[in-house]
């Protein structure tokens, strides 16, 4: 096989609506998505186990097996962008690589993680109490990287604190490298999101519009199915406040309705 570099990533967030926009992507003809939606490889097991650069290029590639010579290929591991030390291994990979992040309001995604965890029996918390307990629990196993830990399963309310998380993207990528996303853009305007996305990967074929009846079918119904606690909401919304003005900041971008 002729050797190729990745050279997109959809980096977060978890529950930021990845898997719609990663069945989208995979769609296009110009474009190799990895058949795997989440590859795992740079937060990997594998990739500790590696020293080679040479090796780790030839390991990553396998995660391609649908690849035919197209320039524009990715994947979508969304906790790339919470992990602290992914930014430098993948800039050590490819330090022209371009990366998407799209953020859902972290309120939202707090409760549809838990929702997940909850449904794969990786939580027997009620949601109070595990917004409660997620600073020791990630504490605890904040060196175990094991698939169930509590570093990847638990961190709910963790995970929402997105300007700290592109903050240190950014000390390995230039902004050029970055593209923003609001999930609820990509519900509500998805056509104008995948130009955008398009635009961003310099795809000669911009106008494709893969079918998207089948794609927001999952969305839509873990959008309809949180939790509706009242309480909880007004203790998660005041403490995202000042990290979504932040991230205002940090990216020019209006995110405040979060707030509201």
């Amino acid at each position: 096989m002729t050797d190729f570099l990745v050279n997109f990533l959809i980096v977060g967030t978890q529950k930021g609506g990845t898997t719609a926009l990663a069945k989208f992507l995979a769609q296009h003809p110009d474009i190799c998505f990895a058949p795997c939606k989440e590859v795992h490889f740079f937060d990997g097991v594998e990739y500790d186990r590696t020293q080679n650069q040479a090796q780790l290029n030839q390991l990553y590639q396998q995660s391609f097996p649908n690849w035919q010579g197209q320039q524009i290929v990715g994947e979508a591991t969304p906790i790339y962008m919470y992990l602290p030390f992914v930014a430098e291994r993948i800039y050590h990979y490819n330090p022209q690589m371009k990366l998407i992040f799209l953020l859902r309001d972290p309120v939202e995604r707090a409760i549809s993680h838990y929702n997940m965890e909850l449904g794969r029996g990786l939580e027997w918390l009620s949601l109070p109490a595990a917004i409660a307990l997620e600073p020791y629990r990630l504490w605890k196993d904040r060196h175990n990287l094991h698939e169930k830990s509590s570093l990847r399963c638990h961190s709910y309310s963790d995970r929402g604190f997105y300007a700290q998380q592109i903050i240190r993207m950014q000390q390995y990528f230039p902004r050029e490298q970055m593209l923003f996303l609001k999930t609820e853009d990509l519900w509500q305007h998805h056509r104008g999101i995948l130009q955008d996305i398009y635009d961003f990967l310099g795809l000669a074929n911009g106008k494709f519009m893969p079918d998207q009846e089948l794609v927001f079918h999952q969305e839509k119904t873990l959008k309809l199915n949180y939790i509706s606690n009242l309480l909880l909401r007004y203790y998660l919304k005041q403490r995202f406040k000042r990290a979504n003005i932040l991230l205002a900041k940090t990216l020019g971008w209006n995110n405040l309705e979060w707030n509201k």
